[in-house]
């Protein structure tokens, strides 16, 4: 079950594992943009972190509400809204469900999130941004918990084929974004937003495993 502890700690990790690669994110955001991208990720999970941390007792959704509007205060562009459309679908799904949430919420919202997510930035799997890792993930997560499976397995699932989805993008081409007016540069290195979301998944995978 998904409470509001088990989420504040899902976003800490993941604010954990994304300050820890920052550098590599923005350097593989520098190969076709700004060159900021890690450092602005990693400020909007802490400033996420410094809210929730603020609250008495937030529940599940108030966490992941609470993390998309961070996104979009800290970081603002298309970098804040798509993360912050992302965490603040799961928020909107959460609110409707009890306190604690089932893995099947949490599907759920991450299900609403990839909605948003490619109807906000106008994207598809295939253009090489955050879609093309997070749209596997949401695939994984929605199978295996179609089978029943825990959160733990969930997020594992989940966390593997973002990782996969990922490494894919190596060898796109990309065609939405800034990064598509430096496609030819961008060949050969990994999209930063999908690498994001793989480190994110990853983050929660292991928080949720060590809980037990």
């Amino acid at each position: 079950m998904l409470d509001g502890d088990l989420s504040r700690r899902l976003v800490d990790a993941a604010r954990r594992r994304v300050s820890d690669h920052q550098d590599e994110l923005s350097r593989l955001d520098a190969v076709a943009g700004d060159g900021d991208h890690g450092v602005n990720m990693a400020t909007a999970l802490s400033e996420a972190m410094e809210r929730i941390e603020a609250s008495d007792d937030p529940t599940p959704a108030e966490v992941f509400r609470t993390t998309g509007r961070a996104f979009h205060d800290a970081v603002g562009g298309a970098a804040g809204a798509l993360f912050g459309s992302f965490f603040g679908a799961i928020g909107g799904q959460l609110n409707r469900s009890d306190n604690p949430a089932t893995p099947a919420d949490m599907v759920t919202g991450m299900e609403k999130g990839l909605t948003r997510v490619m109807r906000i930035g106008k994207v598809e799997p295939g253009q090489k941004t955050m879609v093309d890792a997070l749209t596997p993930a949401v695939d994984a997560a929605r199978t295996a918990s179609g089978e029943g499976a825990s959160l733990a397995r969930i997020l594992d699932a989940a966390a593997r084929a973002a990782r996969r989805g990922a490494l894919s993008t190596t060898s796109l081409e990309p065609r939405a974004g800034r990064a598509r007016y430096a496609a030819e540069q961008s060949i050969g290195s990994e999209d930063p937003g999908a690498c994001t979301v793989a480190l994110i998944f990853e983050a929660w995978a292991e928080a949720v495993e060590s809980q037990g």
